[in-house]
């Protein structure tokens, strides 16, 4: 399947920031992995929490790749780490307890991951919307 360049109406910092982004998480992950209690709540706790980072790694770097290419398949990839970052934020603050991680929780969840959510919405809209 070929990757079709069309003209989108995406802002040209989209590529640089969902690269450098799923760069930044990479290691995060890779430090989930290594840290995190095998059993918490749940068995896999661990592996669970790591295979989310490992996936919005895969579709940050994606939108990244395809916003540079100018593919219209960023439409997929911008609504999947939308998607991806509310269900991070949306577990990362209902698995805590009331302590100092639910407040880390809850500002990340406000001021990094629910808006880079909506960032990625709005990339996809003005993609689909300019492929309408």
């Amino acid at each position: 399947m070929a990757i079709t360049k069309i003209k989108l109406s995406i802002p040209a910092w989209t590529a640089s920031v969902y690269i450098i982004l799923s760069l930044i998480l990479l290691p995060w992950a890779v430090y989930l992995g290594a840290t995190l209690p095998t059993h918490h709540l749940s068995a896999h706790w661990d592996i669970s929490w790591t295979g989310l980072d490992v996936a919005l790694f895969i579709t940050m770097l994606t939108t990244g790749i395809l916003a540079y290419l100018k593919s219209h398949w960023v439409i997929i990839s911008s609504s999947t780490v939308g998607s991806l970052l509310i269900v991070d934020a949306w577990f990362d603050t209902m698995s805590q307890r009331k302590t100092l991680q639910l407040h880390e929780a809850i500002i990340l969840a406000i001021f990094i991951e629910l808006p880079l959510a909506f960032i990625s919405y709005f990339i996809a809209f003005k993609a689909l919307r300019h492929n309408i």
